[in-house]
Formats: structure tokens, sequence, C-alpha cells
């Protein structure tokens, strides 16, 4: 007589046939998604709530000399742990991202332009000044708050030309601040995964730019201011002669003065008498 088959069988090698009840495996399959989808949460938002924010409170774009410069402004306190390992000699790198997007219904968005720029701060024991490095400009600061109000300030950063992009087209826009842990030494970036204080980022900045259609436009001329207006003569008083041209030009009037007073000097007057 044929037995009703069981629902589940496990093997075991060297072991007789083991059953395994239905309920008790779906108890532990579903202790398995649980756990596997508190992993993933884990994993997608581990970095967000590890990241200190850093803030943009400006970003656009400025058409100059031919080719287009990004404007942004970001502002952030550096950690005390950052601080400290500055002072100790470790040089941090924060980067800025850009990216250039326009859309596409028929096909995958563009991308013309995926760029980023590396500014490096470090501390000089020494002389006790803050270096700010970026391409190859060099300034020296003493205090460290005007060495970061300088990295904070983005200004005149060519991040694309103009046969890149077409014009009146809408573009999105998009950058970020960051700090690049991948230029740490390797116990700092050990320790970097793990410390909040070490995550240094900001959320990306987006927003449109049309190009603008007038670009080979030249520049309005500046204003020309009129030339002063001499102010009226006062009108004559009755019975007064009228003044000659010598008194309104001083000038004709002083050469006048000094030939006069060269013909009547004195030492052209008094001849001296001569003694019969």
């Amino acid at each position: 007589m044929l037995s009703t088959p069981r629902l589940f069988d496990l093997r075991v090698p060297g072991h007789a046939l083991r059953e395994c009840p239905a309920d008790s495996l779906v108890n532990t399959l579903r202790a398995w998604c649980a756990a596997t989808m508190m992993l993933l949460m884990l994993m997608v938002l581990a970095p967000h709530a590890s990241a200190q924010l850093i803030e943009t409170t400006e970003a656009r774009i400025e058409y100059q000399d031919g080719g287009f410069d990004l404007a942004a402004s970001f502002d952030f306190d550096l950690p005390p742990a950052l601080e400290d390992a500055l002072h100790k000699g470790i040089s941090l790198y924060f980067v800025v991202d850009f990216q250039l997007t326009r859309p596409r219904w028929y096909w995958f968005d563009e991308k013309p332009v995926n760029t980023m720029r590396t500014v490096r701060i470090s501390y000089q024991p020494l002389t006790r000044q803050y270096r700010v490095s970026t391409g190859g400009l060099q300034l020296p600061f003493s205090r460290l708050k005007s060495a970061l109000q300088f990295i904070q300030q983005v200004r005149g950063w060519r991040v694309f030309e103009r046969n890149q992009v077409r014009l009146g087209e809408t573009y999105h826009a998009e950058t970020r601040m960051r700090l690049d842990l991948s230029q740490l030494p390797k116990p700092f970036q050990i320790n970097a995964v793990n410390t909040r204080e070490w995550n240094l980022s900001s959320e990306w900045k987006r927003f449109n730019y049309t190009v603008p259609t007038n670009l080979d436009a030249p520049p309005p001329p500046a204003p020309v201011a009129p030339p002063p207006v001499a102010p009226p003569a006062p009108p004559a008083m009755p019975g007064s002669s009228p003044t000659p041209a010598s008194a309104v030009s001083g000038e004709p009037r002083t050469q006048f003065s000094q030939t006069l007073s060269n013909a009547l000097s004195t030492n052209q007057l008094v001849q001296p008498v001569s003694q019969p």
C-alpha cells in the first residue's frame, strides 16, 4: 500500500532518512527573510545616517571668456577629530563634483560634463600656518577659519567649454562637496568607515541651466557722461562797463602783466647819469 509522500525530506550522509516538518521550515524561511531585509536596510541607510552634512548655500553657472564657470558656496564646520588629525600632519582633501545632463525622451540621457576639482588643506607646524592647494595655486593662512572659508567658496572654476553644449538647450546641473577618504593614509581609511565625524559630504545640489543663444553679442557699451556745462554769466549791472575778455581768461592777463612788469622794471627805466 502506497503511503502519502512527505512534504520535505532531508538526507544526511551516513544517517537514516530524517523528516523535517513543514511548519518548522516555514518559520526558518521567515526568519531568514526578516534578517535579510534588516541587513539590506542597514546597508542602504547607514551611509546617509553616518555622514556629516555639508550645506550647499549657492550654485550657479556663469559665462566668462568663451567658457562656463561654476560659482558655488558651501557651509560646514570641521569636526574635532578631523581638526586633530590636521594638526598632527594629516592632509585633508575636499572634492567638488559637477555633472551636466541633457534629458532625451527617445534615448538615455546625455552627460556631456562629469568633472571634479580637489582642494588640499595641510598644516605647517614650524610656521603655524595652514596651506590650501588647488591645481597650481597655493595660499597660506594663519587661521583655520580663513582657510576653510576659502575652500567653501568656489569661484572661477571652468567646468565646461562652449563646444560641449548646445545653444538654447536646457540642461540639468548638479554639484556637491565631499571629503575624499581615499586620499587618507590606510589606517585612517579603516577608522573612517566606522566613524561618523570622518564622513563629511553634502547632498547633490540640482538646478536647471539654459544656455543663452546670444553668447556672441557684444556687451552693451557703457553710457557716456555728458560734458559739463559752464554756468551762465551773471547779467551786467546798469551803467557798468562790460568785462573785457582778458578778465575772463586769467592766463592771457597773467602773460600781459608779466610782460609789462619786465618792460617797466627799475633796471630798465633808471639809466645811469653820465659824468661830463
